[in-house]
């Protein structure tokens, strides 16, 4: 019994990471159930066992991606600077490992349900206290940062032009910096 325990949450989560990563680089009306559970490499059927609907998923997935891309990053022992760094960069903004579902799916998430909207709402604040925490600073002026840097890698996206979307990324940079009052 522990055994078939174990293989659902297995299965679940394999689902719930292919979702992930589907829904937060190609958008929610993009993906089928179909695609995702191609990705994770399972039938359809398994994911009725699982979800009851494509909506369910979407706003689970969300916050699976969240932590995951969270977890990965905070692997490394950077500095705040070079933290901010690292998400406004070019990799980040054309990124296939991690993307950040507040940047990747900010267009996306408004013509969604309630319950996709209150999931990303969760993960923006859990992104707030992880800046809040790693830099002591409070949350009003890290919410401005992490506006900044969602909208920095958001708009550099939406652009076709490499040099204009690291523009774009380094007065983000500067903008965020000044927000959490590190540079003047």
């Amino acid at each position: 019994m522990a055994w078939q325990q174990t293989h659902k949450e297995q299965t679940r989560q394999r689902i719930l990471s292919s979702a992930g990563k589907l829904f937060t680089t190609q958008g929610y009306k993009q993906v089928s159930i179909d695609d995702v559970m191609k990705d994770a490499q399972l039938t359809r059927g398994a994911f009725y066992h699982h979800f009851n609907s494509k909506q369910a998923l979407y706003s689970e997935a969300i916050v699976f991606a969240a932590r995951q891309a969270g977890q990965n990053r905070q692997q490394k022992s950077l500095s705040l600077p070079d933290l901010i760094r690292r998400y406004l960069s070019m990799e980040h903004v054309i990124a296939t490992e991690d993307p950040c579902p507040l940047a990747f799916l900010i267009s996306d998430i408004g013509l969604q349900e309630e319950a996709a909207k209150q999931s990303y709402g969760k993960v923006l604040d859990g992104f707030v206290t992880r800046l809040s925490l790693h830099s002591g600073i409070d949350e009003t002026k890290v919410l401005q940062a992490a506006i900044t840097m969602i909208g920095g890698v958001a708009l550099a996206r939406s652009t076709a032009s490499a040099p204009q979307a690291q523009n774009i990324l380094d007065a983000a940079y500067c903008n965020a910096l000044r927000a959490l009052e590190i540079i003047k």
